[in-house]
């Protein structure tokens, strides 16, 4: 269904996905996943992308930390890792993704929703300075006119603004992976799926005029600051430092959720109980984890070892 309020409902899904990596922007609440394992923002020892081992025993999964965007669709990262250790794969772990059910009565809630953030009033005419200016310098930056905006709140242009952003014509390597996995003939398991049943209400329920005005502001210096180009080609070279580089000040919206610092880790809880489950076959699996997700301090990487399981990092430790 092609309308817009899939878009941004998508879109606030999305957000639940990957850990903050900076300061969120002022009356956001904070990140849990906002602080980072030094010793893990290390340079891969193999070409490509940075690849993490975990064993137990005679098992062990092969994990390749994932971008948390799009890469330029001509950027060739080298896929040889990736296609030698789908070679004899019992699984590919989808752990990189969130998974939401929408039922009949999320739909309804969502529906209320849409229409209660909608205004006769122009965005920009209700937007006082600075952040009218700002807005409109990003979202000429982004190629966009005032009306795609003019009749949303903050909160719904701030998830479109970012949306935009992006550049177009890239692509996921995601689906370079499941193809892979599919000419390989090696099943993919998915992370399980969450009940939005209550998310569209519970948002309604803590909106606010100074969260949506933080949630606008957060997403005109991601829009500022961003610097695709360069985030993309460090995650293909394996160098996670670059890859991690990517302004994070929008993902604080994702706490305008009730509950949404424990939907993060209960995410990454899920994430990592995958990657354990396959550790009881023996032979190996190769899983996809967002790479926010694996350096966070309460991330996979170190749960997994809480869990006294031997990680072998891109760094050779």
């Amino acid at each position: 269904m092609k309308t817009l309020f899939p878009a941004w409902l998508a879109g606030l899904v999305l957000l639940l996905a990957g850990p903050a990596l900076a300061q969120v922007a002022p009356g956001l609440p904070e990140d849990p996943g906002g602080a980072v394992v030094e010793e893990l923002v290390v340079q891969a020892k193999e070409p490509g992308p940075a690849w993490w081992v975990v064993r137990d025993g005679d098992s062990t999964v092969y994990i390749l930390g994932m971008p948390s965007g799009r890469i330029p669709p001509k950027s060739g990262w080298d896929r040889r890792y990736l296609d030698r250790r789908l070679v004899g794969a019992h699984s590919l772990i989808l752990a990189d993704a969130v998974r939401v059910s929408v039922g009949v009565s999320s739909f309804g809630e969502a529906l209320r929703l849409y229409r209660s953030l909608r205004s006769d009033v122009a965005l920009e005419t209700r937007l006082q300075e600075p952040l009218r200016s700002e807005f409109i310098a990003a979202r000429q930056k982004v190629g966009q006119p005032e009306r795609r905006y003019a009749s949303w709140s903050p909160f719904i242009a701030s998830l479109m603004l970012v949306s935009d952003s992006a550049p177009k014509g890239w692509v996921s390597p995601r689906e370079d992976v499941i193809r892979a996995a599919r000419k390989a003939k090696v099943k993919r398991v998915e992370a399980p799926a969450h009940d939005a049943s209550n998310m569209a209400g519970e948002l309604l329920g803590s909106m606010n005029p100074a969260l949506e005005t933080a949630c606008l502001s957060a997403a005109v210096r991601t829009v500022r600051r961003a610097r695709p180009a360069a985030t993309a080609e460090g995650w293909a070279k394996g160098d996670v430092a670059a890859a991690l580089t990517g302004p994070r000040d929008f993902e604080g919206c994702l706490l305008l959720l009730n509950g949404g610092a424990q939907i993060w880790r209960t995410i990454v809880s899920d994430h990592t109980n995958l990657i354990a489950n396959a550790l009881k076959t023996p032979g190996h699996s190769v899983a996809l984890v967002d790479i926010n997700a694996m350096v966070a301090e309460e991330g996979v990487i170190r749960r997994l070892e809480s869990r006294g399981l031997a990680v072998t990092g891109p760094g050779g430790s």
